[in-house]
């Protein structure tokens, strides 16, 4: 109703429109984990499917303790002094997995998860008995310790009696008799007080383990005695009595091989030798 131009109160009033932002999205969940969405875009309203967000779940406590008393647990088997796995030691005649724990310092009872195995071959290789010494894991729950013991290739005549050098000259036996009577015994020369773990660096003494070394396991048995009084004319003799002529230290490993050839030839010839000599250049067997 118009009154003077003017509208009522009631005419003035007009239905409220109600105005959506353009960036309102209306949501239509269709399946697990994804929804229907609408958006408005210039071209108009349009329906996209999305993932539907998910709030991260809060682990549960119960889940939390597994994982602190599962990590607690690792912790002890790998820190704690339990008796978990065995030793076991091979290439040896001397060296038990007790002399092991001993060398080692790994303590009572036996936990080989805190073996560490580099610091244990490098101790075990401190010991008089041991050359080399590898160690690892095996299966199972099984400290593996492979060693090569020191093995005696000469005897020397000492202040006291005899000792026994291996491969580097080391002194690995020492007796007032002769400990070991399968290696060739070195005369001409006699030792001062030679201790065990001593290293013997004489020239003359120092040739004869690199000839005999030279040897198989077999052909040393053949030697018995190695005279180094001179060490430029160095004579071997076999167990028989027949004198070798090595001469110098100049090519041992290759003497050495001559050596063991003529003596398989004069066994198998039957030959009536005086002397062998197995300089390199003109080797001969003296005949008597």
């Amino acid at each position: 109703m118009n009154v003077n131009g003017f509208q009522t109160q009631e005419e003035q009033r007009v239905p409220l429109f109600e105005e959506q932002p353009t960036n309102e999205r209306q949501r239509h969940p269709i399946e697990d984990g994804w929804e229907v969405v609408t958006i408005d875009t210039p071209e108009g309203p349009k329906r996209v499917r999305r993932r539907r967000k998910s709030k991260p779940r809060k682990q549960s406590k119960p889940a939390v303790w597994k994982v602190v008393v599962g990590a607690c647990i690792l912790i002890g088997l790998f820190t704690l002094p339990l008796p978990i796995g065995q030793i076991q030691v091979t290439g040896n005649s001397q060296l038990t997995s007790e002399d092991v724990v001993h060398i080692g310092d790994l303590g009572y009872p036996v936990n080989i998860l805190r073996v560490r195995t580099g610091a244990l071959e490098e101790r075990l290789q401190k010991d008089i008995r041991v050359d080399t010494a590898h160690v690892s894991y095996a299966l199972p729950l099984t400290l593996q310790v492979d060693v090569k013991e020191r093995k005696a290739l000469v005897v020397v005549p000492s202040q006291f009696g005899f000792v026994s050098l291996d491969r580097n000259g080391m002194v690995i036996a020492s007796s007032a008799t002769i400990p070991d009577t399968t290696v060739p015994i070195i005369s001409g020369v006699r030792l001062g007080n030679a201790l065990l773990g001593d290293t013997i660096e004489a020239e003359g003494i120092r040739g004869a383990i690199a000839y005999m070394e030279a040897f198989t396991e077999e052909g040393r048995k053949k030697i018995g005695e190695i005279n180094v009084g001179d060490a430029d004319k160095m004579i071997a003799y076999t167990v028989e009595g027949l004198p070798i002529h090595i001469g110098d230290r100049n090519n041992l490993e290759e003497k050495a091989k001559i050596t063991a050839d003529m003596l398989v030839d004069i066994a198998q010839r039957h030959v009536s030798a005086e002397f062998i000599d197995v300089n390199i250049k003109s080797p001969f067997i003296k005949t008597q």
